[in-house]
């Protein structure tokens, strides 16, 4: 839903807008995935964590299992994006991904496994709105896929400056560049063509990269619900989401 974006202009970021490396180097590698951790993240895939501060790390887990590590002063980026399109791209994930037994089912069925929060990392409503409550947390700051997508410029900026990285027009503009979904699907080091559990003959890991696709997918009843569900968990906290551009 948007990681693999914020993910590289991130590491770019923080690493002298350097290209050409990361187009060498599967962006996979580029980061520490906590989820692949063990509980106290000191190895991760079996192998030992370099010991240190971790400069750049990933994650989706909510936010009640991170919250001791929020307490430090790390600084955390949120990546949202409206729960219809983020639906839509959860459901081709699990068509693709072999560890989530490439999912065959219809979408209407991927629907109900939603509903019934039995999807992996719990309910897309209360994910968000953990990670919303540290909005008032120094060092938090949320990028949602939809400003990303009108105005990457302004975003990457915003970004720099959270990051404390000084960056010219022209640093601006080779971020943005290379973040483009069509620049990203075509790089290997982006696209993870070459992981071993994702098939991308089924659906590739980089799709449509698009705001309102879910209207190619939601029923009307399906819609009403989200907008229900939305009204009631993230209304009364502010947390507000674009459906279309």
């Amino acid at each position: 839903a948007g990681t693999a974006r914020l993910l590289e202009i991130s590491w770019l970021l923080m690493n002298d807008i350097d290209v050409d490396k990361a187009k060498e180097t599967p962006q996979g590698a580029r980061f520490l995935f906590m989820d692949l951790c063990s509980v106290d993240f000191k190895t991760c895939l079996g192998a030992p964590v370099p010991p240190g501060n971790i400069p750049l790390a990933k994650t989706h887990l909510p936010y009640h299992i991170l919250e001791e590590h929020a307490k430090r002063d790390t600084k955390i980026i949120v990546g949202f994006r409206n729960p219809k399109d983020n639906l839509v791209s959860m459901y081709h994930f699990y068509r693709t991904a072999f560890p989530l037994g490439n999912f065959t089912g219809t979408f209407d069925e991927f629907f109900t496994l939603f509903k019934d929060k039995h999807l992996m990392y719990g309910d897309i409503f209360d994910h968000n709105v953990g990670w919303w409550s540290i909005r008032d947390r120094p060092n938090t700051m949320y990028v949602n896929y939809e400003d990303l997508n009108e105005d990457p410029v302004k975003e990457v900026r915003r970004m720099a400056e959270f990051l404390g990285k000084e960056v010219s027009d022209e640093d601006v503009i080779k971020i943005v560049n290379w973040v483009t979904f069509g620049n990203m699907k075509d790089e290997k080091s982006t696209n993870y063509d070459e992981v071993g559990f994702l098939d991308s003959k089924i659906s590739p890991y980089m799709r449509k990269g698009t705001v309102g696709d879910w209207k190619n997918y939601l029923n009307e009843e399906q819609s009403k619900y989200i907008d229900e569900q939305y009204e009631k968990t993230c209304g009364p906290v502010g947390l507000e989401y674009r459906f279309e551009l």
